[in-house]
């Protein structure tokens, strides 16, 4: 009897090599075309936006650089150039190209995070555009089903067809159909926070977005390597998980986190000149960039909020007077005042964060460990 019982743990143990073969399909019946138009109507399978890499402006931190004190035990935040091209090297061309992918390290989970306005979600969309991917939005504020009666049926029930593992099941179904995909998850903290008080009094929701959570991660792990899917995470506050919570979130997204700070002085002129000109101003010598730059600048506001200003001065009828009367600096500092910048105390939070939670903005001690290795190496001898 104990002979069978061996045997019968032995066989028990080869479970594991069941679990390679992938999900079981929940939907053998249904057609591709079925599937894809249901993500549609619900308004999960999305159009990205029509942004380009070269959209996200930005300047190599060059007089920064210059002015850090030699000492200055803080690593140098990254600059916009320098995040443009970790994008542009370790995300797209990996998901966008078959060649690369086989060949090259490939990055399937990314967090994209900081202040809101600073591009997260311009590069998301311009990494789906420039991949030529399907774009999944598994957001927690796309996927709340809404109260009763107000329209909205996003997958309320815990079992069948109506269900958070039926929607997760065909989401990824089709990403893999059609690959390359992003599914890209906006405030993605939310997904994370199981915290029932937190969720009680500061969810805006109807139900918590952590119930989608253990059938997400069960999907994802069922990927592989020839898998062209990118699994995008935005947060402008990730700091708002915390605990047990934020462990999750870091785990999940250890290789690869990336935060956007706020632009220096020079990419700053860039960003004026860029948004100036996209939103079909002219610029002309009466346009002070440098005055311009430097308010942002020093009072620390994002891209965003020079987006939403140019879009305020740059009206129509402003747009037809322009031969009459060139713009000037003083045009856009009246509106600038309106919109509230990212505080000193705020942009501090999201430092210490990327310091403690991010392996690259990181500065590790390189001394400690060694001495930590003799000490041990000491004792053995002993």
């Amino acid at each position: 009897k104990k002979g069978k019982k061996g045997k019968k743990k032995g066989k028990k143990g080869k479970k594991g090599k069941k679990g390679k073969k992938g999900p079981k399909d929940l939907t053998p019946d249904r057609t591709m075309d079925s599937l894809i138009k249901e993500l549609v109507d619900k308004d999960i399978l999305q159009l990205a936006s029509n942004f380009s890499v070269q959209d996200f402006v930005g300047q190599h931190r060059n007089l920064d650089m210059i002015e850090r004190k030699a000492l200055d035990p803080t690593p140098p935040e990254a600059s916009l150039a320098q995040i443009r091209q970790a994008v542009v090297e370790q995300l797209i061309l990996p998901l966008g190209s078959q060649a690369v992918h086989e060949k090259a390290p490939f990055v399937n989970k990314a967090l994209i995070y900081g202040p809101k306005g600073c591009g997260k979600t311009m590069l998301s969309m311009a990494i789906a555009r420039e991949t030529g991917s399907n774009f999944f939005n598994l957001s927690a504020r796309n996927l709340d089903p809404g109260a009763p009666g107000s329209g909205r049926t996003k997958y309320p029930d815990k079992k069948g067809a109506n269900s958070a593992v039926m929607m997760l099941h065909m989401v990824f179904k089709v990403a893999k159909a059609l690959a390359p995909s992003v599914v890209y998850m906006d405030e993605v903290e939310w997904t994370f926070i199981a915290d029932k008080k937190k969720l009680k009094s500061q969810w805006p929701g109807e139900k918590p977005p952590s119930r989608f959570l253990k059938d997400f991660l069960k999907e994802v792990k069922f990927l592989k390597e020839e898998d062209r899917i990118l699994i995008l995470g935005n947060s402008r506050r990730p700091f708002f998980a915390e605990k047990g919570d934020l462990k999750k979130m870091n785990t999940f997204f250890k290789d690869f986190k990336l935060f956007i700070p706020l632009p220096d002085y020079p990419s700053f002129q860039a960003i004026w000149r860029s948004l100036i000109l996209r939103n079909k101003g002219v610029i002309t010598d009466a346009l002070d960039f440098q005055t311009l730059a430097w308010i942002t600048k020093s009072a620390g506001y994002t891209p965003g909020a020079v987006d939403a200003v140019c879009k305020k001065v740059l009206t129509q009828r402003r747009l037809q007077r322009l031969p009459i009367k060139p713009l000037s600096h003083s045009e856009f500092l009246p509106h600038l005042a309106k919109i509230d910048p990212i505080f000193k105390e705020d942009y501090e939070q999201f430092m210490a964060w990327n310091l403690k939670n991010n392996p690259q903005g990181k500065q590790e001690p390189k001394e400690k460990k060694p001495k930590a290795e003799k000490a041990k190496a000491g004792k053995k001898k002993k």
